[in-house]
Protein backbone atom coordinates (compact mmCIF):
# COMPACT_ATOMS: atom_id res chain seq x y z
CA UNK A 1 0.00 0.00 0.00
CA UNK A 2 1.56 3.09 -1.25
CA UNK A 3 1.73 6.34 1.45
CA UNK A 4 -0.66 8.42 -0.94
CA UNK A 5 -3.49 5.72 -0.83
CA UNK A 6 -3.75 6.02 3.32
CA UNK A 7 -7.47 7.33 3.90
CA UNK A 8 -5.96 9.59 6.60
CA UNK A 9 -3.47 11.15 3.77
CA UNK A 10 -6.39 11.62 1.27
CA UNK A 11 -8.41 13.32 3.44
CA UNK A 12 -5.75 15.51 4.88
CA UNK A 13 -5.53 16.27 1.10
CA UNK A 14 -8.98 17.27 0.70
CA UNK A 15 -8.60 19.38 3.39
CA UNK A 16 -5.51 21.00 2.50
CA UNK A 17 -6.08 21.74 -0.99
CA UNK A 18 -3.56 21.65 -3.65
CA UNK A 19 0.28 22.10 -3.18
CA UNK A 20 1.59 25.54 -3.98
CA UNK A 21 4.78 24.17 -6.13
CA UNK A 22 6.42 27.56 -5.25
CA UNK A 23 6.05 27.53 -1.93
CA UNK A 24 7.28 23.70 -1.60
CA UNK A 25 10.34 24.66 -3.20
CA UNK A 26 11.03 27.83 -0.81
CA UNK A 27 10.37 25.36 2.02
CA UNK A 28 12.72 22.70 0.48
CA UNK A 29 14.91 25.71 0.71
CA UNK A 30 14.58 26.60 3.96
CA UNK A 31 15.17 22.72 5.28
CA UNK A 32 17.81 22.10 3.20
CA UNK A 33 19.86 25.27 5.02
CA UNK A 34 18.87 23.98 8.75
CA UNK A 35 19.98 21.04 7.83
CA UNK A 36 23.40 21.68 6.79
CA UNK A 37 23.56 24.32 9.55
CA UNK A 38 22.61 21.28 12.75
CA UNK A 39 24.56 18.82 10.76
CA UNK A 40 27.61 20.90 10.69
CA UNK A 41 27.32 22.51 14.31
CA UNK A 42 26.44 18.96 15.82
CA UNK A 43 29.71 17.37 14.06
CA UNK A 44 31.66 20.78 14.90
CA UNK A 45 30.87 19.98 18.46
CA UNK A 46 31.54 16.37 18.51
CA UNK A 47 34.82 17.29 16.96
CA UNK A 48 35.57 19.55 19.99
CA UNK A 49 34.57 17.30 22.69
CA UNK A 50 36.86 14.49 21.23
CA UNK A 51 39.75 17.09 20.92
CA UNK A 52 39.12 18.70 24.43
CA UNK A 53 39.32 14.83 26.04
CA UNK A 54 42.28 14.20 24.30
CA UNK A 55 43.64 17.56 25.27
CA UNK A 56 42.62 16.88 29.01
CA UNK A 57 44.00 13.46 28.88
CA UNK A 58 47.33 15.09 27.50
CA UNK A 59 47.58 17.19 30.29
CA UNK A 60 46.44 14.67 33.25
CA UNK A 61 48.49 11.61 34.15
CA UNK A 62 47.87 9.77 31.29
CA UNK A 63 47.34 6.21 32.59
CA UNK A 64 44.10 5.26 31.14
CA UNK A 65 42.75 6.11 27.84
CA UNK A 66 40.30 8.56 27.56
CA UNK A 67 36.38 8.14 26.88
CA UNK A 68 35.04 8.18 24.07
CA UNK A 69 31.66 9.51 25.06
CA UNK A 70 30.88 10.81 28.57
CA UNK A 71 27.30 8.56 28.47
CA UNK A 72 25.75 6.17 26.28
CA UNK A 73 22.70 8.93 25.33
CA UNK A 74 25.39 11.18 23.85
CA UNK A 75 27.02 8.25 21.56
CA UNK A 76 23.34 7.62 20.00
CA UNK A 77 22.96 10.88 19.25
CA UNK A 78 26.23 11.02 17.48
CA UNK A 79 25.14 7.89 15.72
CA UNK A 80 21.99 9.13 14.71
CA UNK A 81 23.37 12.19 13.43
CA UNK A 82 26.03 10.23 11.34
CA UNK A 83 23.03 7.39 10.09
CA UNK A 84 20.71 10.95 9.09
CA UNK A 85 23.73 12.16 6.98
CA UNK A 86 24.60 8.52 5.17
CA UNK A 87 21.13 8.08 4.73
CA UNK A 88 20.66 11.94 3.38
CA UNK A 89 23.89 11.37 1.23
CA UNK A 90 22.44 7.87 -0.10
CA UNK A 91 19.31 9.32 -1.28
CA UNK A 92 20.46 12.27 -3.16
CA UNK A 93 22.82 9.96 -5.11
CA UNK A 94 20.44 7.64 -5.73
CA UNK A 95 17.82 10.43 -6.96
CA UNK A 96 21.11 12.37 -8.73
CA UNK A 97 21.73 15.18 -6.90
CA UNK A 98 25.54 14.24 -7.16
CA UNK A 99 25.83 15.00 -11.13
CA UNK A 100 29.03 13.72 -12.18
CA UNK A 101 28.43 14.36 -15.52
CA UNK A 102 30.59 17.63 -16.14
CA UNK A 103 33.33 14.67 -14.88
CA UNK A 104 32.50 12.38 -17.61
CA UNK A 105 32.38 15.22 -20.29
CA UNK A 106 35.46 16.69 -19.83
CA UNK A 107 38.63 15.02 -21.63
CA UNK A 108 41.41 15.01 -19.25
CA UNK A 109 41.98 14.74 -15.31
CA UNK A 110 41.37 18.61 -13.90
CA UNK A 111 44.36 18.25 -11.81
CA UNK A 112 44.39 22.02 -11.16
CA UNK A 113 40.96 22.04 -9.98
CA UNK A 114 41.17 19.20 -7.72
CA UNK A 115 44.35 20.54 -6.15
CA UNK A 116 42.61 23.68 -5.57
CA UNK A 117 39.83 21.53 -3.89
CA UNK A 118 41.81 19.77 -1.75
CA UNK A 119 44.16 22.45 -0.69
CA UNK A 120 42.05 24.45 0.39
CA UNK A 121 39.32 21.36 2.05
CA UNK A 122 43.11 20.78 3.77
CA UNK A 123 44.30 24.36 5.05
CA UNK A 124 40.71 24.82 6.11
CA UNK A 125 40.82 21.61 8.44
CA UNK A 126 44.10 22.60 9.45
CA UNK A 127 43.33 25.61 11.14
CA UNK A 128 40.12 24.56 12.22
CA UNK A 129 41.94 21.41 14.19
CA UNK A 130 44.96 23.87 15.34
CA UNK A 131 42.44 26.49 16.55
CA UNK A 132 40.12 24.19 18.31
CA UNK A 133 42.89 22.45 19.93
CA UNK A 134 44.63 25.43 21.17
CA UNK A 135 41.45 26.39 22.55
CA UNK A 136 40.26 23.69 24.52
CA UNK A 137 44.32 23.41 26.10
CA UNK A 138 43.76 26.85 27.13
CA UNK A 139 40.95 26.06 28.64
CA UNK A 140 42.23 23.47 30.93
CA UNK A 141 46.09 25.07 31.77
CA UNK A 142 47.31 28.41 31.58
CA UNK A 143 48.92 30.04 28.45
CA UNK A 144 52.51 29.40 28.67
CA UNK A 145 51.36 25.63 29.06
CA UNK A 146 50.02 25.46 25.69
CA UNK A 147 51.35 23.49 23.09
CA UNK A 148 51.15 25.62 20.60
CA UNK A 149 53.48 24.11 18.07
CA UNK A 150 52.31 20.78 18.71
CA UNK A 151 48.55 21.57 18.02
CA UNK A 152 49.87 23.11 14.85
CA UNK A 153 51.43 20.11 13.62
CA UNK A 154 48.35 18.04 14.70
CA UNK A 155 46.47 19.97 12.75
CA UNK A 156 48.97 20.27 9.56
CA UNK A 157 48.81 16.04 9.52
CA UNK A 158 45.01 16.17 9.65
CA UNK A 159 45.33 18.78 6.92
CA UNK A 160 47.19 16.80 5.20
CA UNK A 161 45.10 13.69 5.67
CA UNK A 162 42.08 15.24 4.30
CA UNK A 163 43.79 17.35 1.18
CA UNK A 164 45.23 13.47 0.32
CA UNK A 165 40.88 11.68 0.90
CA UNK A 166 39.60 14.59 -0.61
CA UNK A 167 42.38 14.15 -3.99
CA UNK A 168 41.46 10.34 -4.08
CA UNK A 169 37.80 10.88 -3.46
CA UNK A 170 37.84 13.56 -6.90
CA UNK A 171 39.85 11.78 -8.66
CA UNK A 172 37.87 8.62 -8.24
CA UNK A 173 34.53 10.36 -9.09
CA UNK A 174 36.28 11.49 -12.02
CA UNK A 175 37.62 7.96 -12.72
CA UNK A 176 33.88 6.68 -12.14
CA UNK A 177 32.21 9.27 -13.87
CA UNK A 178 34.26 8.73 -17.06
CA UNK A 179 33.60 4.56 -17.06
CA UNK A 180 29.53 5.42 -16.41
CA UNK A 181 29.57 8.11 -19.63
CA UNK A 182 31.51 5.45 -21.68
CA UNK A 183 28.92 2.78 -21.03
CA UNK A 184 26.33 4.96 -21.90
CA UNK A 185 27.71 5.47 -24.91
CA UNK A 186 27.88 2.05 -25.95
CA UNK A 187 24.73 1.23 -25.01
CA UNK A 188 23.66 3.97 -27.09
CA UNK A 189 25.90 3.21 -30.13
CA UNK A 190 24.53 -0.84 -29.90
CA UNK A 191 20.74 0.49 -29.97
CA UNK A 192 21.40 2.59 -32.62
CA UNK A 193 22.71 -0.64 -34.80
CA UNK A 194 19.29 -2.48 -34.06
Amino acid sequence: MKFEDLKLVQKWREYAGPKDERLEAESAKIYKIGFVLLSFGMLMIFLYQSIARQVAWVHSDASEMPHGFATPFEAAMYLWLVLVMLICAGLQTRKGYVDTNRFGQTEHLPVGYFLLVSSLSGVAFALVIAAMRCIAEAQIVPPESVFWLANLATGVFCGATVFAATFAVLCATFFTAKRRRAKLEAELDSSDDI
